[in-house]
């Protein structure tokens, strides 16, 4: 189920005098995907996509309304693949697979690159197509076009998320809802709170201790 922007309003529209409903909405969808891709705490697993033989590059297939903000964990075929930044790629095949003497490495793969919100990378080219072969546990966010969002965003967050919207429409200037330091106040409430949704993405709903275990000697 979903949440309308519009529901975010009385986390809003109370603290900003003269202030539009549309520009409200609009602040609101822009906080809730700073929200989502700071805190990565939209996390969902990708529906299973098929790797073609010599083929390296795919394009995500979220649902509709969201794209992909980061590739959380990949496995090949039930192998884990090693994620790399696009500069760490060791080969110019992933960018230009036509120049002299390219050498087509064809094995499973065993690397994932991210290389933008709509599509990933594989390395190296697979050796056969296969069917179910590549899954991901992804974060998400939702689109400037997106119109709601996830309940559970709304349930957890939905004054973190508020927080966001105000300190954006607080910080322009001349309008009867002006106010700096509202907006420095709401600004420090909202990265606390994506802060804190980091932390729980991080280490999932379970209880887990991030001490320090020194080994004994």
């Amino acid at each position: 189920m979903s949440k309308l922007y519009e529901d975010f309003f009385d986390e809003v529209m109370p603290y900003l005098p003269g202030c539009t409903t549309a520009l409200a909405k609009v602040a609101i969808r822009n906080a809730v995907i700073d929200f989502c891709e700071g805190s990565l705490i939209l996390q969902r697993d990708h529906d299973p996509i098929s790797a073609l033989e010599g083929i390296i590059d795919y394009e995500f297939d979220p649902p509709t309304g969201y794209l992909v903000t980061k590739i959380m964990r990949a496995w090949y075929k039930g192998n884990e693949l090693t994620p790399k930044a696009p500069d760490e790629l060791p080969s110019p095949n992933l960018y230009n697979i036509a120049y002299p003497n390219a050498v087509v490495n064809k094995q499973d793969p065993l690397i994932i690159t991210q290389k933008d919100e709509r599509t990933f990378t594989v390395y190296p080219h697979p050796q056969e197509t296969a069917t179910s072969a590549i899954t991901m546990r992804v974060a998400l966010k939702p689109t400037r076009a997106s119109t709601s969002i996830e309940d559970v965003v709304f349930e957890d967050y939905a004054e973190i998320i508020g927080h966001g919207a105000k300190y954006r429409l607080m910080s322009a200037p001349a309008k009867p809802y002006s106010s700096p330091d509202g907006a420095a106040a709401s600004k420090t409430f909202f990265d606390e709170g994506v802060n804190t949704a980091r932390q729980r993405a991080n280490r999932g709903y379970v209880r887990s201790d991030l001490r320090v275990v020194i080994p004994r000697v």
